[in-house]
């Protein structure tokens, strides 16, 4: 064949060839794009390990529920959010007393300013100190504690207060659990939060400030991290059962109140469940079923949902599991739903 005639068939078929290439392509990626978006609807095989059975939910002391209010969706999906179809769920082993825990908790004690470390209360497996305005109280099985110095009586502590940084109360506190062997690696794995106070000596209140140049007091929230990314909530959302919360005197840190309450959870012991959807969980919440965390405007009964996520909770007395959540938040408000498949959750 010439040069000419083929010259000559490109010309004629060229054209009808280069359109059915675009045809191909288009199909074929119509067909794609179509099976990505079925298999998306659809979902892909779900996997679950469901090892423990079925899991008790805690019991959440203090709470209301989310009944007689209503509730409309404001997020930037328009809708619930279905995070995932499925989400472990970790062991929380229990603890026994452990050994010598006499030297471990009168250690602690005097470490906190407490000098008559012989005295103590101890019932069923918490022991007690109490010695002027400090009080202690130490769980034996797993050194989870309390501690508290009632600083509204001496208000010399405050004379020559230093401002708090967020870095200084950070480190001061930490410092503080290190001293005391109460503070959890897992803490390293998610930032702490700040929140500052001022006490008025005159009139002998604590009320919350925005900046710390107007504080004399400094809060340290420490949380569980970890998880695969997902963050944890607890009752005292939005801060944390685990806290620091520091005087600031005589460029110094003194510590009014502490409290760790954190459950070790097994590496090797850990479950796959189904997780029900976000419409699901909105439905629940709609339906009285949600548990309320916070909620500043009580006599506001239309609450609009600016945030939906999944997190962990985080229970403040010992439970066998640690179990996701659907939380439902705005600035003022938040609840949370359980997460798990209904067929794998008990009362």
């Amino acid at each position: 064949m010439s040069l000419i005639k083929l010259k000559e068939l490109i010309q004629k078929f060229g054209p009808y060839a280069l359109l059915g290439v675009i045809i191909f392509f288009i199909v074929f990626y119509s067909i794609k794009i179509g099976l990505v978006i079925y298999r998306s609807n659809k979902g892909e095989d779900l996997v679950i390990n469901p090892v423990f059975g079925v899991v008790t939910k805690p019991q959440i002391e203090g709470t209301t529920t989310s009944a007689g209010l209503k509730f409309q969706i404001d997020t930037i999906e328009g809708k619930p959010v279905t995070a995932t179809r499925s989400a472990k769920v970790y062991f929380l082993p229990p603890s026994s007393t452990k050994f010598s825990y006499r030297d471990k908790i009168t250690a602690s004690a005097n470490q906190l300013g407490i000098n008559n470390i012989d005295s103590y209360n101890l019932q069923s497996n918490i022991a007690s100190f109490k010695e002027g305005p400090r009080s202690f109280t130490v769980d034996i099985t797993n050194f989870n504690f309390n501690f508290s110095y009632d600083y509204t009586s001496d208000v010399d502590l405050f004379t020559r207060s230093i401002i708090p940084t967020a870095e200084d109360a950070k480190k001061e506190a930490i410092e503080i659990l290190n001293s005391i062997e109460r503070y959890p690696n897992e803490f390293n794995l998610e930032s702490p939060k700040i929140n500052y106070f001022f006490f008025s000596t005159e009139k002998k209140t604590t009320v919350p400030v925005a900046r710390n140049i107007d504080a004399n007091i400094a809060e340290v929230n420490f949380f569980r991290g970890g998880l695969d990314g997902i963050s944890t909530i607890s009752k005292k959302y939005p801060n944390s059962i685990n806290h620091a919360t520091l005087a600031t005197a005589d460029n110094n840190y003194v510590p009014v109140n502490l409290q760790v309450k954190f459950f070790e959870r097994s590496t090797d012991q850990v479950g796959t469940y189904p997780v029900i959807t976000g419409d699901e969980a909105y439905d629940a919440l709609k339906n009285g079923e949600g548990i309320v965390l916070l909620n500043t405007d009580p006599d506001i009964k239309n609450k609009l949902i600016k945030k939906m996520h999944i997190a962990y909770y985080e229970p403040d007395e010992y439970v066998e599991y640690l179990l996701p959540v659907y939380v439902f938040e705005n600035d003022t408000f938040a609840a949370i739903v359980w997460a798990i498949n209904k067929e794998y959750l008990s009362e």
